[in-house]
């Protein structure tokens, strides 16, 4: 990707962190969360560290604005299971907001917060474009059917692997992708 390239796409994510922060549901705490959150930073801890520097109860009021549901319907009970696993589902909302591009239509698109889509990436949780060639996709109910996203298929390099007869087969596992499973595996439940 050329630095050109890069600096419009750093230019977008400031701007929609940016947009973020100006709508009125936005209280001056989910405000630092949202600042917190540097789209330069190269590494996944450095958002990590930068974010839990907040107290648990701030974490969750962004998480709410940004559409999870830390807590359950009565308020009480807690539905992650650790801080970094909220922190976790933080960054992943944040960047789910982030410029995608579409398969289907081959566009560059981006939802905005609380808009709907018709699928999400099982990984990290983001929307599907909702262009016309989507939406005529029928959902499918066969257990274990999951869509990812193309940004998540070329982080975790999916596209490139196939076994014998173009099956699917999975990559050998390097200490990265060891690392990035461990994160993968913490469930959001407070997602649903």
């Amino acid at each position: 990707m050329t630095e050109a390239k890069e600096k419009a796409i750093l230019g977008k994510q400031k701007a929609i962190l940016s947009e973020l922060s100006k709508d009125s549901d936005c209280g001056d705490e989910v405000k630092r969360v949202l600042k917190a959150y540097n789209p330069a930073a190269k590494k996944y801890q450095t958002n990590l560290n930068n974010l839990d520097k907040f107290d648990a109860p701030v974490l969750e009021e962004a998480a709410v604005f940004l559409g999870g549901k830390p807590r359950t319907d009565d308020g009480v009970s807690i539905r992650y299971r650790s801080k970094s696993s909220l922190i976790d589902w933080l960054i992943m909302a944040i960047e789910g907001l982030f410029p995608q591009f579409c398969e289907a239509c081959e566009l560059d698109y981006s939802l905005k917060r609380g808009e709907k889509s018709r699928f999400n990436c099982s990984s990290c949780g983001g929307g599907s474009h909702n262009c016309h060639l989507i939406q005529e996709q029928p959902k499918c109910s066969v257990p274990g059917f999951v869509w990812i996203c193309s940004g998540c298929m070329k982080k975790n390099r999916l596209e490139t692997f196939s076994g014998e007869n173009g099956e699917f087969a999975s990559p050998p596992k390097s200490a990265a992708s060891e690392a990035n499973d461990d994160s993968l595996r913490r469930k959001f439940s407070f997602l649903s």
